[in-house]
Parts: structure tokens; C-alpha cells; sequence
């Protein structure tokens, strides 16, 4: 079974961003009830910490930590990509909207979908179609292929 809810796009502080509810572990609905909820919490989340940093395109999770809202923002900064090194990357965690030290900074399925987007990212090579692409998204293995939408 998928571990997350098929991904959306938003463009928040002027930064492309790609959004993976995270379905595994506690239930996401206990603390968003939509979509429109996690870009609303997500807008909270950007105004109110200048630490996060623009870069070129963010990968976020959102999930569910005993009832509190956590964030793993991945930061990704393309000004070294060439074809043989992928973009700088640096991560922040924070739960609810405070800047965490202390929830890990990711699980191996966290991994995987970042390794795959990586890898859909050099495929479809320019950065403005992989961010903006819609209906498409990186090949999963198959218990990973996200088919649920977070409604």
C-alpha cells in the first residue's frame, strides 16, 4: 500500500513546491482536514519562518506525530547540477510551526521519494517542466505508487 497521498504543487514565498501528504503512521485527517488545510498551514508555516531558506524548489512531507502537525521541508539549491552531481539539499523539521531538533530527519520511505524525484527530475531534465508537470510523477516501486488523493 502507498505510503503517501499523490502529490500536488504550490508556489508559496515565490518557491515551487511539492507537496507529499504522508499517509502511513497516524491518520493525516486527525489534524488536516483538506488539502486547502495543509496550504493553509503550509503559508503559516513559510511567513513565519525566515529560516527557510529559498533555494530553487522545496519537497515537502507533511505527517501526522502523535496529533502534532510536523514539515520536513528538502531545500534544493541547483546552482552546482551538472549531469554527474544532483543539487545541493538541506532539510528542516518542524513541528507544528516551531523548527524541530528532534524528530529525525527522515524515514527510508522519505528517502525513496526523494531518490525517485531526483531521478524524474534528470529525466525530464528542465526544471520548469518538472515542476510544473501536472499529472505526471516519478516512476514508484510498485507498494509506493501514490493513487489516493488527500481530499
Amino acid at each position: 500500500m502507498a505510503r503517501h497521498f499523490i502529490p500536488f504543487n504550490l508556489k508559496l514565498k515565490n518557491i515551487p513546491v511539492i507537496v507529499y501528504p504522508v499517509k502511513d503512521g497516524a491518520p493525516l485527517k486527525d489534524i488536516f482536514e483538506s488539502k486547502i488545510e495543509i496550504q493553509r498551514h503550509l503559508e503559516d508555516l513559510y511567513s513565519q519562518n525566515s529560516s527557510i531558506q529559498k533555494f530553487d524548489y522545496h519537497i515537502v512531507f507533511v505527517w501526522n506525530l502523535e496529533g502534532n502537525r510536523m514539515t520536513d521541508v528538502w531545500m534544493h539549491r541547483m546552482a552546482n547540477w551538472d549531469n554527474s552531481s544532483g543539487p545541493l539539499v538541506e532539510c528542516m523539521i518542524f513541528e507544528n510551526l516551531k523548527e524541530s531538533n528532534d524528530a529525525g530527519i527522515a524515514s527510508g520511505d522519505t528517502l525513496i521519494v526523494l531518490a525517485r524525484e531526483e531521478e524524474f527530475r534528470r529525466k525530464i531534465g528542465d526544471l520548469e517542466k518538472y515542476l510544473k508537470r501536472s499529472d505526471v510523477m516519478p516512476e514508484f516501486p510498485k507498494e509506493f505508487i501514490p493513487k489516493e488523493d488527500f481530499s
